[in-house]
Formats: structure tokens, sequence, C-alpha cells
């Protein structure tokens, strides 16, 4: 918890953040990997509720070409 007589603007009492991810790969062969991620990042309201911030979706393929 904050002591907001330490600051001198105003400062909430609480404050907080959460990011969260997750990576996962699946490997197709032996020289292609598929990536599939997720992020999701909140933030600490005035009603002590974490309200998202934003949120990431992606997917990645990786592959080696033969000549």
């Amino acid at each position: 918890m904050i002591d907001p007589t330490l600051y001198s603007s105003t400062v909430s009492e609480r404050s907080g953040t959460f990011g969260g991810s997750l990576l996962l790969a699946y490997k197709l062969n032996w020289q292609s990997v598929m990536f599939v991620g997720y992020g999701d990042n909140r933030e600490l309201t005035d009603e002590y509720d974490l309200a998202r911030l934003d949120r990431q979706v992606f997917v990645k393929l990786s592959y080696a070409i033969q000549r």
C-alpha cells in the first residue's frame, strides 16, 4: 500500500497492473514451426477491479525453402 502523504502530487492509495502472456509452438516437420501467442494487460481501477488495457493475439509460421 502506498502512503499518499509521502508525495507532493496527488496519488491513489492503491495501484497495480497485471501482464500475462502465453506462447505455444508446434513443430510441423524438422524445418517448419508454427507459433501461436496471446498477451493480456490489465490495470487496477478506482473500484479495485483489474480492467483490460489491451489484448494481443498472433500466429507465425516459420519454414525453410529448399532448392
